[in-house]
């Protein structure tokens, strides 16, 4: 990631998080989710499975953005630190962990270039950090921090076939902001499921969970009140229908050193 890239992240991150400034809350049903996980149709519960046994562990949340997964780790027990690029988004989360008793060494810190020594931390966690930074730049720092037997888990958007992508676009487009589509730098580009699994090649294992289907266009087509139940038929679909996982919208990933 060049400079201006850089910058460019950082400027659109600030303003993002500037909002929520004085914001301490931590939201107790998806502190549940990780604490007691049991539906492996929300990505937030598989990803607490693929982190395994938190407590004690050092966890390095990659790219924390507002800090609230640092804050749910921390409460189950994980020795947390976090960085983020975001010198905003680090106020914040300094303080949401401040307001609710929680120790998290919190750092503003380029993921990409960091500080710390080899085999830092026992897990990794990154919630939709590595289609900004890029696949491969983002996986090149990994390993290095994570100890022997270490697990990484990234949450992340997929990209989908071109005709999917343009209709996305043109919808982003034309939509009124009723619909509150999530905005994102220009460049950004979400993953392809083929270059994760060549990414994760050198790794000792990887596993790549799939979700969304009918839960992509949720905000167009569904009351709010049935988007759980899109996450549970999306599972359905995916698990016996293997040609529809192309359209998937997203993935856990799940690296193992």
């Amino acid at each position: 990631m060049d400079s201006a890239h850089l910058k460019e992240e950082i400027d659109f991150a600030n303003s993002a998080y500037r909002p929520m400034l004085g914001d301490s809350t931590i939201n107790r049903e998806m502190l549940e989710k990780y604490a007691h996980p049991t539906q492996m149709w929300d990505w937030r519960q598989r990803t607490a499975v693929a982190l395994g046994d938190r407590k004690a562990k050092r966890l390095l949340d990659y790219g924390c953005g507002q800090g609230e997964e640092s804050c749910y780790f921390a409460r189950l027990g994980a020795a947390v630190t976090a960085i983020d690029v975001s010198d905003v988004g680090i106020s914040v989360d300094q303080q949401r962990a401040r307001s609710n008793g929680l120790v998290i060494d919190f750092r503003v810190m380029n993921c990409l270039h960091t500080s710390f020594g080899n085999e830092s931390f026992d897990r990794v966690h990154g919630l939709g950090i590595l289609h900004h930074v890029g696949l491969e730049s983002g996986l090149t720092e990994v390993p290095r921090l994570l100890a022997p037997g270490g697990v990484a888990v990234f949450m992340e958007p997929l990209q989908s076939p071109g005709t999917v992508e343009r209709a996305k676009a043109w919808l982003a487009d034309r939509l009124p902001p009723r619909f509150s589509l999530i905005p994102v730098t220009p460049d950004k580009r979400n993953l392809r499921q083929a270059d994760i699994l060549a990414a994760g090649q050198g790794w000792r294992s990887i596993e790549v969970f799939l979700f969304r289907l009918t839960y992509r266009v949720r905000k167009l087509v569904l009351p709010q009140a049935l988007w759980d139940w899109s996450l549970r038929f999306d599972s359905i679909l995916l698990s016996t229908l293997p040609f529809l996982r192309r359209y998937a919208g997203a993935a856990v990933i799940v690296l193992r050193k």
